[in-house]
């Protein structure tokens, strides 16, 4: 049987917690900050935990997810 390929794209994007949450983060942080705001730049550094419609989706994505 073959390894399971993790898909990179939700390894980048998404995180699952301890718990089985799933966080997502915030877009717009990685350049061209210089016209925002020191608060809108720390605010896209923290993450959210996505709706719980999403969660059996995202948790297909990645192969220690499930």
């Amino acid at each position: 049987m073959p390894k399971m390929k993790t898909k990179k794209s939700a390894v980048r994007r998404i995180k699952i917690t301890a718990t089985g949450k799933v966080m997502a983060f915030k877009s717009g942080k990685r350049h061209q900050n210089t016209g925002k705001s020191g608060s809108d730049i720390s605010n896209k550094g923290k993450g959210f935990v996505l709706a719980k419609s999403e969660w059996a989706r995202m948790k297909l994505a990645l192969p220690g997810g499930k």
